[in-house]
């Protein structure tokens, strides 16, 4: 990428994006890639957009971690976590070679799945709480390997947490660790492959400041919203993950 080419009004849509999800990456502990990777995307490539948004991932993810630090609650999800850092080398790797618009085909099947019984009467929570160690490891591997392959995780990584009873601060620290071990294997083995060119890294660490300034704003929100409120917040964004990847399935079918 030239960033020579990069206009004054680009720069502020790139910023406002980061501005918006990292508000709600502080208050839930998911939002970041989910808004600005599609977004960059539609005036880049999707391997760029994926490249340019892991470093200001990263940060994001750190402060989170380090601000709630629930490490207990890591014991009951090794599984889901050591496969997925598996599948964050493999789906980095992928992320050249395969056609985006089928990973995200499975990302809306499965967001859709878990809204639908959100909703309805019934529970199937425990198919996206992945009970056991094969589920959990199974699922884990899932989401990594598409987080490399498309930078968004979350529509299995959050249902995941949400569906085994993770709230407020402790659902923001899982998530956020489980998206920086996921990010760590994505920045290794893009280094090997040589996608964090130089450009692509100066963009990265631009935007890693405001990045983290409205974390921590969203950090302070989130000490004043309700268990219940939380839970609206954690729904609406689901409801926005579903409705952009269905947009992006269609465009692309179209195209």
């Amino acid at each position: 990428m030239d960033t020579s080419l990069i206009n004054v009004g680009l720069l502020l849509a790139i910023m406002l994006c980061i501005a918006i999800g990292s508000l709600a990456k502080g208050i839930t502990g998911i939002g970041l890639p989910v808004l600005a990777v599609p977004a960059l995307a539609s005036i880049t490539s999707v391997e760029e957009a994926v490249v340019l948004i892991v470093l200001p991932s990263v940060a994001a993810n750190l402060w989170l971690v380090a601000t709630h630090r629930k490490w207990s609650i890591l014991r009951l999800h090794c599984g889901f976590l050591l496969l997925g850092l598996t599948g964050g080398v493999l789906g980095t790797w992928l992320l050249s070679i395969v056609d985006d618009h089928w990973l995200k085909l499975v990302l809306a099947t499965w967001l859709g799945l878990y809204l639908l019984q959100h909703y309805s009467r019934r529970s199937y929570g425990r198919y996206f709480s992945g009970h056991g160690l094969a589920p959990r490891s199974l699922l884990g591997f899932a989401a990594g390997t598409i987080q490399g392959a498309t930078g968004v995780s979350a529509p299995i990584v959050a249902p995941y947490f949400h569906a085994n009873g993770l709230v407020s601060e402790t659902y923001a620290f899982a998530t956020a660790f489980t998206f920086l071990l996921f990010s760590g294997a994505q920045i290794a083995t893009m280094s090997g492959l040589d996608l964090l060119t130089p450009e692509r890294l100066m963009i990265g660490v631009a935007v890693v400041v405001p990045t983290l300034l409205f974390t921590q704003l969203g950090i302070r929100l989130s000490r004043s919203v309700s268990e219940k409120a939380f839970h609206r917040i954690l729904i609406t964004l689901f409801i926005a993950m579903e409705l952009n990847l269905v947009i992006d399935i269609v465009r692309s079918i179209a195209a």
